[in-house]
């Protein structure tokens, strides 16, 4: 076997080559470039160990989505069939820390996913906190997940702190095309929605976004409708605040957003629940206020 040139890199700069291609559910490549040359199977044996134990952590999450089949298939069958997903799927499904870790990791790698769902799942018995929220979101740099579409993670347990690691990941260049954010049931507060209201407001595709009963209040949403820029929310068509602390004041803002011009594409608001402390006539001017603008 020839040493070639590799053979001469330092192990900062094979470092770099090696993450390149250390695809944990496509490990081949990688692994076929440390045997190409003798000078580079010693410098690559620890991250060639890494990338094994994350290809087999990638395998046992994926033998937990709800639409996998054939769990009796080896890693690497389990692996590709993963890294071809356009949907992942898991609702009501015990998680643990590992597993967000893993997937955060993974989502990288996934060129093709489209949808991914993660409804009143849990870790450890418990709803997926800020803490699993973190260990996920660390993972996803730039670009990760390209293809997303639709982001759903309902019915969780994750206020502030999983927010904010949410936004970091966006401000970071992560979910750059997502269309739909499913995020309701969640305790995220005024704070919550305050971290996520910078880096939501800049995306650029998207056109749906649920907060229905997260305990959101005036103050909360203010963050998000307030000082709104022309390209702020632009093909938002559906938002959804159904089950929140919002008062007249917060209803106000709504309307005073619409007759500024914010919000072109906006067609449906949904406010009305029995959870509501607006009055039934600041709800009424809401919807009037759009109809105004639909004509």
């Amino acid at each position: 076997m020839a040493t070639g040139p590799l053979g001469a890199l330092s192990h900062d700069e094979l470092g770099v080559i090696v993450d390149g291609l250390a695809d944990p559910l496509q490990p081949v490549v990688a692994v076929a470039l440390s045997s190409t040359c003798l000078g580079l199977r010693t410098p690559l044996k620890a991250a060639l160990e890494v990338l094994k134990e994350r290809h087999a952590r990638a395998a046992a999450l994926g033998r937990k989505s709800v639409r996998m089949v054939n769990l009796w298939d080896n890693d690497s069958v389990i692996c590709a069939e993963l890294r071809d997903r356009t949907q992942l799927t898991w609702q009501c499904r015990s998680l643990t820390a590992d597993d967000m870790t893993t997937l955060g990791l993974i989502l990288h790698w996934m060129p093709r996913l489209t949808h991914l769902t993660m409804h009143a799942c849990w870790c450890n018995s418990y709803s997926i906190s800020d803490a699993y929220m973190h260990v996920l979101c660390e993972g996803l740099g730039r670009g990760a997940a390209p293809s997303l579409r639709f982001l759903g993670w309902s019915e969780n347990h994750f206020g502030p702190v999983g927010a904010m690691a949410l936004a970091a990941a966006l401000r970071r260049g992560a979910l750059p095309n997502f269309e739909e954010l499913h995020i309701s049931d969640n305790p995220l507060g005024n704070e919550g929605a305050a971290a996520l209201a910078p880096a939501l407001k800049k995306l650029p595709a998207l056109k749906v976004m649920d907060l229905g009963n997260d305990g959101i209040g005036d103050e909360g949403l203010a963050s998000l409708l307030d000082n709104l820029g022309k390209d702020d929310f632009k093909k938002l068509t559906r938002l959804y605040l159904d089950g929140n602390l919002l008062t007249d004041k917060g209803c106000a803002t709504i309307v005073a957003a619409l007759k500024a011009g914010a919000l072109p594409a906006l067609k449906a608001c949904e406010l009305i629940s029995d959870e509501m402390h607006a009055s039934e006539e600041a709800c009424a001017a809401v919807k009037a206020a759009l109809q105004q603008r639909l004509g």
